[in-house]
């Protein structure tokens, strides 16, 4: 493209574009810790702007628990691999996107087996119209755990029967106009769905759900309409369906919710803030057999307070009920120093686990698509936020993210602080979920930090520590009601349902996961980097079949385009 942004450096969109790579298990951490310095130049749009980064690594691996098993049950494995990874972020006056791709085959050389892992997304935002139509679309294919007690470890190979490969999109054509008072109209429709091959898994093939939801939104933003005062109506429809499988039930659900919003100035800085509406939630399906109609559909509500105290800083804090519960929503972004960054949320849903992932395009493609519009406008501004959100898009489908079947009430919590400070980058991440699938209830709790330091020109250290605890808890008498949704094939002449359904419970519960790997890569050339690593990881808990170790070590060589 011509004209390429003034004032970027190639080298500087790499950093940026890959910072957030170290974090999933199938970029090459010496990718990610080996680009230069410079990830916070400015651009301005002038014409067209393009960017890119990629990579190839070729590496050595050895794995002393392949299948992430118990010990008396360990074997071990020595891996060739070749892992390609890009990243590439693009915008135009009528066009903007962002992907992320990282491809890993490698060779199981006692198994004799070639093996293909991948974790790909993009998002890109286009203008049809100006102020009138426009239209998002977004992708991902990646390996994903299958259920909450599934075993992973930071080798990607490791423990395969445990991840299922996991395809969706999203497409969403909508209205946006802006009125000359300043105040917004918008009506989104939005087409989601996600197919799950969980062919080769533990849980055989045709347990997890294929998903389709379909979802409309209309609504207003009073904006600067009046002064002190800032008001928003919405009317929100959705249609999910999780198909029926082999050996699970469909589950589905329709809702529909109007509500109102309203922020009330009281200074400059601080408002009072709140919402009110009334859902009417049908649940469809095996969703019917574990959930009451009457206690999701109902009145809800939510009141707190925003606050703007600075330009670095953004707080909303809400307390409410919905869902026949109480909850907290919350979005928090600050900028505690010109080096630490904060970001929070608080939320609650009622979803499908698949239409999740679907959701997430959202945060993406609106970081996107602001980005673009502030270039479009004059402004000179940093890639880092648009780029931060797809590299939290990808590490969020690749890393300890689950599937599994059901539709439930989620309340979810996540914050994060990240810094740099001279040659040392440091990021804290945490994220909670607490979910009611009516036939099984899951408790997760993530927590990891990714920490790097510029030793010398040409030497980098990094260090990844990770940790989760999650708590299943299975209802046996509902399992012997309901034995086809958890999988178990009742056509068995053996089937015994109270001897199956506690196999199951027996095989759920509480584990704790802990993880660490270290690194370091060195610069050989300009472009060319050797790196090695070591993890390990260890699950513990009170079910020892659900327990096992692993230990890994990796060489290599990368090289950078």
């Amino acid at each position: 493209m011509s004209n390429i942004l003034a004032r970027y450096s190639k080298q500087g969109l790499t950093r940026a574009l890959c910072a957030g790579a170290s974090i999933g298990v199938l970029c090459s951490a010496a990718l990610a810790q080996s680009q230069v310095s410079r990830a916070d130049a400015p651009l301005t749009l002038r014409t067209d702007y393009f960017g890119y980064a990629a990579s190839v690594s070729t590496r050595v691996g050895y794995s002393d628990n392949i299948d992430l098993v118990n010990s008396d049950q360990e074997e071990d494995e020595i891996t060739l691999s070749t892992a390609f990874s890009t990243g590439v972020i693009t915008s135009t006056n009528r066009f903007t996107g962002v992907a992320m791709a990282d491809v890993d085959v490698s060779y199981l050389t006692d198994r004799d087996d070639l093996v293909v892992n991948q974790n790909v997304g993009g998002t890109g935002t286009a203008t049809i119209a100006d102020n009138w139509l426009y239209f998002d679309v977004s992708g991902q294919t990646s390996r994903q755990l299958v259920g909450d007690n599934a075993r992973f470890s930071s080798n990607l190979n490791a423990g395969r029967n445990q991840r299922a490969n996991v395809h969706s999109f999203s497409v969403s054509p909508y209205l946006y106009h802006r009125l000359a008072n300043q105040s917004t109209v918008t009506t989104r429709y939005r087409y989601s769905q996600t197919f799950i091959d969980d062919s080769g898994t533990a849980f055989g093939n045709g347990f997890l759900n294929d998903s389709t939801s379909h979802e409309v939104n209309a609504s207003y933003d009073s904006g600067n309409l009046l002064d002190r005062v800032r008001f928003g109506l919405t009317a929100y429809g959705n249609l999910t369906d999780q198909d029926a499988t082999a050996l699970a039930p469909s589950f589905g659900y329709d809702q529909g919710s109007l509500s109102a919003n309203g922020e009330v100035a009281l200074s400059r800085s601080f408002s009072l803030s709140g919402a009110l509406g009334y859902d009417e939630v049908d649940t469809e399906g095996a969703a019917s057999f574990f959930f009451d109609d009457d206690e999701l559909s109902g009145f809800f509500w939510r009141a707190g307070f925003t606050a703007r105290p600075s330009r670095r800083g953004f707080v909303r804090l809400e307390y409410g009920q919905r869902y026949d519960d109480d909850f907290i929503d919350a979005s928090v972004s600050y900028q505690l120093t010109p080096r630490l960054n904060f970001n929070a949320g608080a939320s609650r849903s009622f979803q499908t686990r698949t239409q999740s992932i679907s959701g997430q395009f959202l945060s993406t493609q609106l970081n996107t698509l602001a980005f673009a519009d502030r270039l479009r406008e004059g402004g000179v501004e940093s890639p880092r936020n648009v780029i931060s959100a797809a590299n939290q898009f990808a590490s969020t489908l690749n890393g300890s993210n689950a599937q599994s079947i059901g539709v439930g009430v989620v309340d979810q919590a996540s914050a994060s602080l990240s810094g740099t400070y001279g040659r040392t980058q440091v990021t804290l991440t945490g994220n909670y979920a607490d979910s009611d699938f009516g036939f099984r209830q899951t408790e997760t709790l993530n927590i990891g930090i990714n920490a790097s330091r510029d030793i010398t020109r040409n030497l980098r250290g990094y260090a990844r520590g990770f940790y989760r605890h999650s708590d299943t808890a299975v209802d046996t008498a509902t399992c012997e009601a309901n034995p086809l949704v958890f999988g178990l094939d009742v056509t068995d002449p053996f089937f015994d349902p109270t001897v199956s359904c506690a196999l199951v419970a027996a095989n759920n519960g509480t584990t704790n996961t802990f993880t660490g790997r270290i690194g370091a890569s060195y610069q050989l050339y300009e472009n060319v980097a050797l790196f090695s690593e070591f993890a390990h990881t260890t699950r513990l808990s009170p079910v020892e079949a659900l327990e096992f170790s692993e230990n890994s070590v990796f060489v290599g060589v990368t090289l950078d385009f």
